[in-house]
């Protein structure tokens, strides 16, 4: 990805901006920050927080998060 973040700019994105970004589904991004959220801190793959009804998640963590798993759903091998 051409994106280049710097670790100390923090940005946070809602899970339809995520869901542009990634190519998941927004209802995939919402499930995950909300497994996330019920995890320990320490224990989180991505950043999580819940801001008035709406998750947000941690755009780096996001981006590592892809890197590790891959763009979008994965589609059925032949």
């Amino acid at each position: 990805m051409a994106v280049h973040i710097t670790p100390e700019q923090e940005i946070w994105v809602m899970t339809p901006e995520g869901a542009e970004l990634t190519g998941y589904s927004r209802e995939y991004l919402e499930r995950l920050a909300y497994k996330n959220l019920r995890l320990p801190d320490d224990e989180r793959l991505i950043k999580t927080r819940k801001r008035v009804g709406r998750y947000e998640m941690w755009l780096p963590d996001l981006l590592r998060y892809i890197d590790e798993i891959g763009y979008g759903p994965h589609q059925n091998k032949k």
